[in-house]
């Protein structure tokens, strides 16, 4: 947690049973802005982010290497007792959801940044987000 607010990256992961139709990071931003209808959750099968993500905190969504677009906690990490499939879930405010203009990727990341991605969950700093968020927004270059 950087000044009051904890940043995640999230890897989606082909072998979540949710991502293995995934081929693509077009399918991978289909399925986060369907998070903008009911019931908003993300779910979780066996491993989860391990300091939590309390209301507010803010996720980074990557797939294949590339982060495409980011979303708000509405609702902490809940456990689940009756499904056989997840474990727990968290609530995503869907009016947060937003898609980055360009999907930065992992290695431009680490390259010009210095992050060293988890291979699931990745808590970065303030300063990190911003800059990851100032790539993702970068002005198209216009030649002539």
């Amino acid at each position: 947690m950087v000044n009051g607010q904890t940043i995640c990256v999230f890897s989606l992961s082909k072998s979540d049973p949710t991502f293995r139709s995934v081929v693509s990071v077009v399918g991978a931003i289909k399925w986060l802005e369907g998070k903008k209808e009911e019931p908003h959750r993300y779910f979780f099968n066996e491993k989860k982010p391990k300091n939590g993500l309390p209301f507010g905190s803010k996720i980074l969504f990557s797939f294949d290497g590339l982060i495409f677009g980011e979303a708000t906690v509405k609702e902490g990490i809940k456990e689940l007792s009756y499904d056989a499939k997840y474990k727990s879930y968290l609530t995503l405010d869907p009016s947060s959801i937003h898609i980055y203009r360009f999907y930065p990727s992992k290695e431009e990341l680490s390259e010009r940044i210095g992050i060293h991605f988890a291979q699931l969950f990745t808590y970065i700093k303030v300063g990190e987000y911003d800059a990851i968020i100032e790539i993702a927004n970068r002005p198209i270059k216009v030649e002539g």
